[in-house]
């Protein structure tokens, strides 16, 4: 498949190793003036890509995926994924594709050709709808950043220029669905307020036990994770279930980022109700490594025999699930004062917390008693093709 424009710029499937090294380098050239970018890790993007090995795909019985790249002569001017994600659609019963690792030049015509690209993808396979950005899903990375261009993104958090609204609006697109990002400092006033709520909480429920993460049972804790996960968010808008080799390749990933104090878990007669994970924000560190471990090699040597996660100014607080049964009796409550008490006895200076659904009123409420206010917001689009 190939479209060219009158100006010259063409679009084509990524289909040798040079165009997917042309995929995966591409945002280097559009962010190199940009100081708040932090480059991704070249080796975990070329991961996530790889449909034959990464579980996500699952062999493509999960999803299926098509690489295309924008050419202006021999210089790539634009990336975008198409992706088909079986479990998303048999799990929601619908029928639609995704846009993901969309990047691009600010020229609107290489956008629309991109677009089109995907557009036509998604035609070929019985599909009229096209929804994005996922990258590759909503377990991943995921939304176009619309308002908060002043602070760098936080761990796991996508980014891009400004401009990008214009394109994706350009080529035809609506909003679907806002994800909120707050912001609060991590301090003891606002700790205090919380802490009233989680002692009233323990006193309510006399079976309730809350506890660290213990990294020497790690494969036991990732399956309590899952399974919360997995039932928490089974009525969330753009939920789709993480299967057993991608949370156990997700947790791999986070094992040596994870602080055990701010990974805490909620038991109620014994059995797991609830889980909340902070991160600390390792992106100065990953901005040091440019695509690399091995690009600045004293940074990294530095890195890996003198940083340490508290060391970090901030965390994101990342994850917050309670199984259905167990919500509004103040275990999310309880849950965000033990973690940022933690970080807090730890040294750490502030908190994002995301992405949240624009509609949930219940964690929005909770955060605004941490003083969170809403500094940042990402759009997911939708289009009829």
């Amino acid at each position: 498949m190939k479209q060219v424009a009158t100006d010259g710029v063409s679009v084509s499937a990524v289909r040798s190793r040079s165009e997917r090294s042309a995929f995966v380098n591409l945002p280097w050239s559009v962010y190199r003036h940009d100081p708040l970018w932090i480059p991704p890790l070249k080796a975990s993007v070329r991961h996530l890509l790889d449909s034959a090995k990464h579980p996500f795909y699952q062999g493509g019985e999960g999803a299926e995926i098509e690489l295309f790249l924008a050419w202006e002569g021999d210089r790539p001017v634009g990336r975008i994924a198409a992706i088909l994600n079986h479990s998303f659609n048999r799990f929601h019963s619908s029928n639609e594709v995704h846009f993901g690792f969309f990047e691009c030049i600010d020229d609107a015509q290489t956008a629309r050709l991109l677009f089109d690209a995907v557009e036509t993808w998604a035609r070929e396979r019985g599909s009229h709808t096209v929804a994005g950005p996922f990258n590759p899903s909503t377990n991943y990375e995921c939304g176009l950043l619309i308002d908060g261009f002043e602070r760098p993104p936080v761990v796991m958090m996508t980014y891009n220029p400004p401009y990008y609204s214009d394109l994706v609006e350009g080529a035809g697109y609506g909003k679907a669905k806002d994800l909120l990002a707050f912001v609060s400092p991590v301090q003891g006033r606002s700790l205090e307020r919380l802490q009233k709520l989680a002692r009233r909480t323990k006193k309510r429920n006399p079976s309730l036990v809350t506890r660290g993460a213990d990294l020497k049972h790690f494969d036991g804790e990732v399956r309590a994770v899952q399974e919360i996960y997995n039932a928490a968010w089974e009525k969330n808008w753009g939920f789709v279930p993480m299967n057993d080799g991608e949370i156990g390749g997700l947790a791999n990933e986070l094992k040596p980022l994870v602080e055990p104090g701010l990974l805490r878990f909620a038991f109620i007669d014994g059995k797991p109700a609830g889980f909340l994970l902070c991160l600390p924000d390792w992106n100065p560190v990953l901005k040091d490594f440019d695509g690399s471990p091995w690009r600045h090699p004293l940074k990294t040597l530095k890195h890996l025999t003198v940083t340490k996660a508290s060391d970090m100014e901030g965390l994101r607080l990342l994850t917050l699930g309670i199984k259905a049964e167990h919500r509004k009796r103040g275990l999310e409550g309880l849950l965000i004062a033990e973690g940022p008490a933690e970080a807090f006895r730890l040294g750490y200076s502030w908190c994002e917390y995301s992405w949240i659904l624009e509609d949930n009123e219940l964690i929005k409420g909770t955060i605004r008693l941490m003083d969170g206010e809403m500094y940042k917001t990402y759009r997911i689009y939708r289009k009829v093709v």
